[in-house]
């Protein structure tokens, strides 16, 4: 498992690191505030996705002073499909993941072997 907070979602390097030292699931606590809705959305997609793991992330609800909170906090699978995904209210979200769907997407599509660092 990996932990990242709020504004490392924009630095898929430390996401990656985890992913490549055998993290299956990354938790991210959040204060993402309005407009960036779409930024959140698109960036939790993204770490899942290219990581091939569950990603956990919890956003901030609510105002404070002039700046307003979107919420939305999901759990997106390593096909990044949303599984879960909250409103702009406070809500307690469960839902059952299976890690070993990581494992299954890894070895479909073998983007950790195929990776070429010397490149890049």
């Amino acid at each position: 498992m990996g932990l990242a907070i709020c504004y490392d979602l924009r630095f898929p390097d430390l996401f990656r690191r985890y992913a490549l030292e055998g993290a299956r699931l990354m938790i991210l606590p959040a204060a993402w505030p309005h407009p960036r809705r779409m930024h959140w959305r698109t960036l939790l997609r993204s770490r899942a996705i290219e990581n091939q793991w569950f990603v956990a992330a919890c956003n901030r609800v609510g105002t404070t002073e002039d700046v307003s909170f979107f919420g939305a906090s999901a759990v997106i699978d390593p096909w990044g499909e949303t599984l879960i995904e909250g409103g702009e209210t406070e809500a307690l979200l469960t839902v059952r993941i299976d890690l070993e769907t990581v494992e299954a997407t890894r070895q479909k599509i073998p983007i950790f072997a195929d990776r070429r660092p010397e490149l890049y």
